[in-house]
């Protein structure tokens, strides 16, 4: 693999603009992508629910899971796994840091 075809972390969003336990979506090479702050942490996973494509970002918490607003389907957090819903459905859990005041996302 050369160096262009490595996947590149993305600028998404100031750090300041993420409070805790809060969500936000981004748009990413045409992907929506929500990043969330939960208990300190920060996480990035595909915005769009594989049930019937809710926005996750616009969801609610549950714990460590993301809970769809159309049919409460929800989502883990670090793991992308249904914790409610079909126990087979996921979503992509993506690469997220913070540097230097920004919050960088790397896709999957």
């Amino acid at each position: 693999m050369n160096s262009s075809e490595i996947p590149a972390f993305h600028e998404v969003l100031e750090e300041s603009s993420l409070s805790d336990n809060s969500m936000e979506i981004v748009k990413i090479s045409g992907r929506r992508i929500a990043v969330i702050k939960r208990f300190g942490k920060l996480f990035a996973i595909d915005n769009d629910c594989p049930h019937v494509g809710g926005f996750l970002g616009r969801g609610t918490f549950d714990g460590n899971s993301v809970v769809c607003p159309l049919h409460q389907w929800s989502f883990d957090l670090a793991t992308g796994l249904s914790t409610k819903g079909l126990s087979d459905m996921r979503v992509v859990v993506h690469e997220v840091k913070a540097e230097n005041g920004k919050i960088f996302v790397k896709l999957k």
